[in-house]
């Protein structure tokens, strides 16, 4: 039975039921303890821990009425069973009284059946056998809780922290894109750009994904419903991976129906997640012929004209690659956590096999399923459905109609791919043209060299056996073709590097992937001017000054000097002028000096974080005495922070707003509309900043202690821009430099951590690659608690930190810039 870990605590003066008691426990290995009042019985109770506790309720009843009152005031740990004793004369009332006050169970003592009395002995042990066992479990149960509670608590905390870590220096990296496409760029600047801007979005999305799984897993992801365009989605997730297609000569061709209208409701970044991750897997999979992306409306509502604003609809996806496939017995496990499509893919391939799962979640959270359809060796089709709504007053596009301009329009498609070669023919075909689409080039040129009339020709450039370009001057060699206006397709950024005599024969470009407003647009161009070429699209200028409609008084609060500047640069392209304050208390003082309208409040900072600052100045408002607080004022949380219950915490305390870091430049201009009329004064008028300085062009130096192309694209090539940036990073990084090595002689390990944080990340914005290294290993350190290593690597971080000061010094881009008082040994 094991009753010899037992331990009993008995209570009472009759020796022949003690003598019982004594004969049933000690054979099995009790141990027992005495008591003789109830304040021994107390001591002993607060001492250790017994299994069962024996009370004499005939002759020491208020003892142990004492002792069941002290055992109910004072809970053990460890509870013990009370079990009650006497004769069984003992009135009924004194014993309902003893079990009113916690007593378990009454054992009645019968002098002429002292083995009923055995028998029910006998009992209590199996009770608290049975009742130790129990408690073992719950202290088990108690711990592996606990310790789950620790593990979810430490993982929340490093989702958390690797958020705040990823998301910062991706804050600079897309905001300073942002900006820069704001700016006057060539068409090829700005198709790069859009191209760098969009694959940083993709690649927060991408490294977003262990924050995704770990919500799914706990069940807390949810999903925004705004209104899209669902073809720019696509469109924009193609353009990033168009890259690769062409890089492995496949075509990546898409198609979504024309009755699906323009914008429907959802989540963009969401579906934008899902397309990159299943047409990724079909590039990487695939290594000849075409991966498509094709788009339906599914049935009942297969007719634009029955469409009616805020229709629900149903979207088919179908993403289909010629690729390798995948086996039957592996399509089970597909959508499994990291699983790999084949066993043998992971070596070749790479992947964890974590973005299905991901994907397939997303869908169901979007009310739809999603399978698979493959053929081992053949290629295998994806197939997914989401539940939407159309936004009212949403159409499908007006290109996708019947053009009478273009209409019976004889166009030549010299296209050898036949899945490319037959989407443009129906998109042809929809704007009434007469496509001619011969099945390879030497047919096409034959056709031409008959004299059958044609009117257009497009020409894709990745033409096996003959290129697109060799094609283009052989139909020029034609006399009855020689003046026929040609179009080359071409890769995505590719177009500039066609041979400047290619350019005479045609005269007009487009990038793949193919897509249909681009399309339709250049041949309206070659019909109306068919001299003409392909020019860049002119700067889009806002169609009035944000400062004129919305002059808005704005305070910016962050401790990273580094952000500080991204938010302001941001402000001054919108043409405001911001404040700025480095915590939560410099913000009140900013406040008690100056009214604002609209505060961009960090989170995470020193001394006062950003809750703490919203809490206080919504209390100062209710203070009638505190003119400065009595304006409307919109406080926007600024976070890198991106897991659950974020949002809800700046809530609470009192903001009204999130923004979510990375920022972009769009994401702080539709804040501003969004927020501007509901706060902006009449009589403040923003102060608007000098146009900043054509960037000039800069000289390739050598690899350096300084990344010159990340620190003059943060300054626009502004000779003040470039010297306040760095003389702001000189002075931080000195006084960080000497508060680390305090923290590292006094042992302050929190404060080394905090402090080597704050560098890494500025230095990692402007560019310091070879000093971040150190700095990380700093905070790694200090968050480990472990300095021994400390002194070592702080004295190589400020080696390498002189050499970047000397690098300064020495650069003719920085003669303004003051470094004498700051360079030490």
């Amino acid at each position: 039975m094991g009753t010899h870990k037992l331990k009993v605590l008995i209570l009472g003066t009759h020796a022949k039921i003690l003598d019982v008691m004594a004969g049933e426990f000690i054979p099995g290995g009790v141990r027992i303890t005495y008591g003789r009042s109830a304040v021994e019985m107390e001591q002993f109770i607060g001492a250790e821990a017994f299994d069962g506790i024996f009370l004499d309720l005939q002759d020491c009843l208020e003892d142990s009425l004492a002792c069941l009152q002290f055992m109910a005031e004072n809970p053990q740990s460890k509870p013990a069973l009370t079990f009650g004793y006497g004769d069984s004369c003992v009135p009924a009332g004194l014993v309902q009284s003893a079990l009113s006050k916690g007593m378990h169970q009454w054992l009645p003592w019968i002098s002429t059946s002292p083995d009923l009395f055995r028998i029910q002995l006998a009992g209590t042990l199996q009770l608290m056998l049975r009742h130790r066992q129990l408690l073992a479990r719950v202290d088990e149960a108690t711990g592996a809780r606990q310790a789950a509670e620790a593990a979810s608590r430490s993982k929340s905390d490093f989702l958390a922290a690797m958020s705040h870590e990823i998301r910062t220096p991706m804050n600079g990296v897309i905001a300073m894109t942002g900006l820069m496409l704001e700016t006057s760029l060539s068409h090829d600047q700005r198709s790069y750009l859009d191209t760098i801007y969009n694959s940083s979005e993709s690649l927060l999305n991408i490294i977003n994904d262990i924050l995704d799984f770990s919500k799914i897993e706990a069940g807390k992801m949810e999903l925004e419903k705004n209104p899209f365009n669902l073809r720019s989605c696509i469109e924009d997730t193609t353009d990033l991976l168009s890259a690769k297609s062409f890089e492995k000569q496949i075509e990546l061709i898409q198609e979504v129906d024309p009755v699906i209208p323009s914008e429907i409701f959802g989540d963009e970044q969401r579906l934008r997640q899902i397309l990159v991750n299943l047409l990724g897997n079909a590039l990487k999979f695939t290594e000849q012929g075409e991966v498509k992306i094709h788009v339906k409306c599914v049935p009942p509502q297969p007719n634009a004209s029955a469409m009616e604003p805020n229709q629900a609809l149903t979207l088919h996806f179908a993403i289909q690659d010629t690729g390798i496939g995948i086996s039957p017995e592996r399509l089970a496990k597909l959508f499994q956590p990291f699983t790999q499509a084949e066993s043998s893919t992971a070596r070749k391939y790479g992947g964890t096999g974590l973005g299905l799962a991901i994907s397939r979640k997303l869908v169901e959270l979007m009310g739809g399923k999603m399978w698979v359809e493959s053929t081992q060796g053949k290629g295998s089709t994806f197939h997914f459905t989401i539940q939407t709504q159309s936004r009212p007053n949403s159409a499908p596009p007006a290109f996708l109609a019947r053009n009478p301009r273009l209409a019976d329009l004889r166009i030549l498609i010299i296209n050898q791919n036949p899945a490319s070669r037959s989407l443009v023919t129906r998109m042809c075909q929809l704007w009434g043209m007469v496509p001619v689409a011969p099945d390879s080039s030497l047919d096409a040129l034959e056709t031409l060299r008959k004299g059958e009339p044609i009117d257009l020709v497009l020409i894709d450039i990745q033409c096996p056996g003959q290129d697109g370009i060799h094609i283009a001057r052989e139909i020029h060699k034609i006399p009855s073709a020689a003046i026929i206006p040609i179009i080359l397709v071409t890769p995505l950024g590719k177009g500039r590097n066609v041979p400047q005599q290619a350019h005479l024969a045609f005269g007009h470009t487009l990038p793949k992937p193919l897509k249909p407003s681009q399309l339709h647009a250049l041949l309206e161009k070659v019909v109306l001017n068919p001299q003409s070429t392909t020019k860049p699209a002119p700067l889009q200028q806002p169609a009035s000054k944000l400062t004129d409609k919305y002059p808005l008084q704005i305070l910016v609060v962050d401790d990273n000097t580094i952000n500080q500047r991204v938010a302001v640069r941001i402000l001054q392209q919108l043409g405001y002028k911001a404040d700025v304050a480095g915590n939560g208390r410099e913000a009140l003082e900013a406040l008690d000096a100056k009214p604002y309208n609209l505060i961009l409040m960090d989170v995470m900072m020193p001394e006062m974080d950003g809750l703490e600052a919203t809490q206080l100045i919504r209390q100062r408002q209710m203070d009638p005495s505190r003119k400065n607080y009595q304006a409307r004022m919109v406080i926007v949380a600024v976070t890198a922070h991106a897991m659950q219950g974020d949002r809800e915490k700046c809530m609470a305390s009192g903001m009204d707003d999130y923004l979510s870091k990375p920022v972009r430049p769009k994401d702080v201009r539709e804040m501003l509309e969004k927020w501007g009329e509901k706060v902006a004064p009449t009589n403040l008028v923003s102060e608007v900043p000098a146009p900043v300085p054509t960037k000039p062009a800069v000289e390739e130096s050598a690899p350096s202690p300084v990344d010159m192309d990340r620190l003059l694209d943060l300054t626009d090539g502004s000779n003040d821009n470039l010297r306040e940036l760095t003389e702001m990073y000189l002075k931080q990084t000195t006084q960080q430099m000497e508060q680390m090595h305090q923290a590292v002689m006094a042992g302050e390990h929190d404060k080394l951590r905090r402090v080597a944080h704050s560098c890494a990340g500025s230095s990692a914005t402007l560019g310091m690659t070879r000093l971040v290294p150190l700095l990380r290993d700093l905070e790694k350190m200090g968050l480990e608690g472990n300095l021994t290593r400390a002194a070592d690597c702080l004295s190589l971080a400020a080696s390498e930190y002189y050499q970047i000061q000397l690098f300064i010094k020495t650069r003719p881009e920085f003669a303004s810039v003051s470094t004498e008082s700051l360079i030490t040994a």
